[in-house]
């Protein structure tokens, strides 16, 4: 008797490394617009921190900045600050979402926040309490320095901040921390009004 012969099947449909409904469809062009959508999302964060940061500290008194003879920023300060931060995230977060067109940018960019948040908390363990703060001239000290060295006033003192001033330990936690939190809200703003591809 014959043995049976054994049926080739037909081999099942590979599971594609790029699929289209995948978040790097069209291969390397699928990987560079996802991390473009990062660096872009990035970028923007940083530039709306920088600039309103910059408006704000010109729209502002420096007494309402730095605490009276000290170079340590007051409560007012930090919450704006913190706000700002968190807002620009937002921004950044939604325009890495619109370009990257699924999750996979916002997850990138939600990582390095997180790692930079984590990185900032073993920092401040590691140092252990806030720095003392560094004492600041008077107002009219620093108008006759900066009027010496040729500058504004504010651009003169917030020099001599970058020097002398030390954000306190929760602030280095919350700046990364307000980052995370900005940029997924953003993304999820931005995923309401376009859907995933």
């Amino acid at each position: 008797m014959d043995q049976p012969t054994i049926r080739d099947r037909d081999p099942s449909p590979s599971r594609p490394a790029w699929r289209e409904d995948g978040p790097f469809a069209g291969g390397g062009l699928g990987v560079l617009r996802v991390a473009l959508s990062v660096v872009v999302g990035y970028l923007i964060m940083a530039m709306l921190v920088m600039s309103t940061m910059f408006l704000a500290v010109q729209a502002m008194d420096l007494d309402a900045i730095f605490e009276q003879g000290f170079w340590k920023a007051t409560s007012r300060w930090n919450t704006i600050s913190i706000m700002i931060n968190l807002l620009s995230a937002v921004a950044g977060g939604a325009v890495c979402e619109r370009i990257a067109r699924n999750k996979m940018g916002i997850r990138l960019l939600a990582i390095v926040f997180a790692v930079a948040t984590i990185g900032s908390i073993v920092t401040v363990l590691r140092a252990g309490p806030d720095p003392e703060p560094v004492p600041r001239p008077s107002l009219e000290a620093l108008v006759a320095a900066a009027a010496e060295a040729k500058q504004s006033t504010t651009l003169y003192a917030m020099t001599e901040a970058g020097k002398h001033a030390r954000e306190p330990n929760w602030m280095k936690i919350a700046n990364p921390a307000s980052g995370l939190v900005g940029a997924l809200l953003g993304a999820m703003l931005a995923r309401r009004q376009v859907p995933t591809r």
